[in-house]
C-alpha cells in the first residue's frame, strides 16, 4: 500500500478534464509531479467527467456529486455574456463535502474560477490552504477580451482579495502584475519525455490550439496560404474538422492530430519543423512552452502573454511579415540539431522544470493551519482513527462543517497523519502504518 505525506483537493470543472486544453494538461502535469513527491491529488469536479482514455489515464481519485444540477437555464439566461454559474457552484460545493466526508486535505487549488468562492467561504480557509490559481487572463488584468460580463470580470479579481487564501500564478510576470502579493507556481511540463532530443528528420509548420478567436487560426492558415509550407495541426475534434476543410481548399500537405497524448504527442511534436503560434489571448501559454523547447516557435510581435517567457528562446513577427519570417527559419533550421545548438533552449527548459516543485513546495510551506488549545475533541478519545469511518460513525444525514474542523483543528495533536490512495489515518502511535487487506489476487502473487 503506498503512502502519501499530504493530500490535495485539485478543484477543476468536468468539461476541461479534456487532453487539447491548457487546464487538462494542468491536471495530468500537476497530478504527475505531485506523485513523484509523495503527495497525493483527488480531482473534485462538478459533474461525473465523460469516460475518455484521457481521464482513465489520470492517476487520482475522482470525486462529483451524486446528483449534479443542471446548466440549461444558467446557459439560456447568459447567452451572449457569460456570468457566474450557481448551479457549477453549488455542484463543487457537494463535490467537497462528499470529498471531506472521506478524506482530510492539506490545500485546495481552485483552478475553475467560480471555485474561488466556494472554497474560500466554506469556513475552512484557516484549517487548509485554499489556493487560487490564476487560469484566466481577466483574473489577473483589467483590459482583455473574454466572454464575461464586465462586472463578472471585476469580481473575479475582487474574490481573491478575500482573507486568508493564497494566490498562485504561472510566471513571475504574471506574479508581478498582480495587485495582490501571490507565489509563482509554474505549470509542470504536461510531457516531460519533451526534455530529450529527437534528431528525426522535421517538416512542416505547427500550430497547437483549438478553433477559437483567442488562438487566431485564420491567421495560420493565411501563413499556409502564403508559404504553401506543409500544415501540422494539434487540435480537438470540433476543430479538426474546420481546419481540414480549410486545409483541402488550400491544397497544401497537411496532417490534422486530434486530443492526442503522451508519446503520441511527442512525436507528433517533434516531426514538426517550425511552430507558429498566433494567440491573441493566454494567462500563460503551455503549448508556446512546449514548442520553443524543440523547435524555432514564432508569435506576434506585441502580445503581452509571450512576457511570460524568455524572449530569447523564441521569434517575434507580425502579420506583413510574417510569410518571410517562417520560411526563412524554415530553411535556417531545416534539423533538430540546428535547433538544439542555436540557444540551448532545451538545456534552458530542463533547468527551470528542475525548480517547479520547490516553488510549489514554498507556496504550500507557507500556510500554517489554525490549531485547537483544547482537547475536548471527539476526535482525540481515539488513538488511531480511520477518518472515513469516523465521520461515518457521526450518523450525520449530511456532514457539518465543524465536524470537520473539529478534526483539522486537533490532528497536529496526532503523532502521524498518513495518506492512501483512497483513505486518511491518524494515529498517536508515531509507527503506525495502515493494514493492507489481501485479496485473492495477492495470496497468489509471485507463485507464478
Amino acid at each position: 500500500m503506498k503512502t502519501y505525506s499530504k493530500r490535495i483537493a485539485f478543484l477543476v470543472s468536468y468539461q476541461t478534464l479534456v487532453p487539447h486544453g491548457g487546464i487538462g494538461q494542468f491536471t495530468k502535469s500537476f497530478i504527475e509531479l505531485m506523485d513523484s513527491n509523495n503527495i497525493k491529488v483527488d480531482i473534485i469536479t462538478d459533474k461525473k467527467p465523460q469516460d475518455s482514455e484521457f481521464v482513465n489515464s489520470l492517476n487520482a481519485t475522482i470525486v462529483y456529486p451524486e446528483d449534479s444540477y443542471t446548466y440549461t437555464t444558467h446557459s439560456g439566461i447568459f447567452m451572449y455574456g457569460d456570468s457566474f454559474c450557481y448551479e457549477r457552484m453549488a455542484n463543487f460545493r457537494n463535490a467537497m463535502i462528499s470529498a471531506l466526508s472521506k478524506n482530510l486535505y492539506d490545500a485546495i487549488i481552485c483552478n475553475t474560477y467560480e471555485t474561488v468562492q466556494v472554497a474560500s467561504t466554506m469556513g475552512l480557509e484557516d484549517c487548509i490552504q485554499v489556493i487560487a490559481y490564476t487560469h484566466l487572463e481577466s483574473q489577473i488584468f483589467k483590459h482583455t477580451k473574454n466572454p464575461f460580463l464586465h462586472n463578472v470580470n471585476d469580481m473575479m479579481r475582487k474574490q481573491m482579495e478575500v482573507n486568508n487564501i493564497t494566490i498562485a500564478t504561472q510566471s513571475q510576470f504574471n506574479s508581478d502584475s498582480l495587485s495582490i502579493g501571490s507565489y509563482v507556481c509554474p505549470i509542470p511540463l504536461p510531457e516531460q519525455a519533451l526534455l530529450k532530443e529527437y534528431n528525426n528528420p522535421r517538416d512542416g509548420v505547427l500550430f497547437i490550439g483549438r478553433w477559437e478567436e483567442g488562438k487566431n487560426p485564420e491567421l495560420y492558415l493565411d501563413l499556409i496560404e502564403q508559404t504553401k509550407l506543409p500544415a501540422r495541426v494539434m487540435t480537438n475534434a470540433n476543430g479538426a474538422k474546420k481546419f481540414e476543410a480549410k486545409l483541402k481548399a488550400l491544397g497544401v500537405d497537411y496532417k490534422i492530430a486530434v486530443s492526442i497524448i503522451g508519446q503520441e504527442k511527442v512525436d507528433f511534436i517533434t516531426s514538426c519543423r517550425v511552430a507558429f503560434n498566433p494567440s491573441l489571448v493566454e494567462s500563460y501559454g503551455i503549448a508556446f512552452n512546449e514548442q520553443l523547447i524543440q523547435m524555432p516557435t514564432f508569435a506576434l510581435e506585441h502580445q503581452r502573454w509571450t512576457k511570460n517567457f524568455t524572449g530569447n528562446f523564441f521569434f517575434e513577427t507580425n502579420k506583413k511579415e510574417m510569410a518571410e519570417d517562417v520560411l526563412g527559419a524554415y530553411e535556417r533550421f531545416a534539423t533538430a540539431t540546428d535547433w538544439y545548438g542555436n540557444g540551448n533552449s532545451l538545456k534552458h527548459a530542463s533547468a527551470q522544470e528542475q525548480k517547479v516543485f520547490y516553488q510549489w513546495k514554498e507556496c504550500f510551506d507557507s500556510f500554517t493551519p489554525k490549531q485547537s488549545n483544547t482537547n475536548t475533541a471527539k476526535v482525540l478519545t481515539y488513538d488511531t482513527v480511520d477518518y472515513a469511518n469516523y465521520i461515518k460513525d457521526l450518523n450525520r444525514n449530511v456532514i457539518c462543517i465543524d465536524d470537520i474542523r473539529s478534526v483539522l483543528t486537533n490532528k497536529h495533536k496526532y503523532a502521524t497523519v498518513i495518506y492512501t490512495d483512497t483513505d486518511t489515518y491518524l494515529s498517536k502511535d508515531p509507527s503506525f502504518q495502515p493494514q493492507v487487506t489481501e485479496t485473492a489476487d495477492d495470496l497468489f502473487e509471485g507463485l507464478f
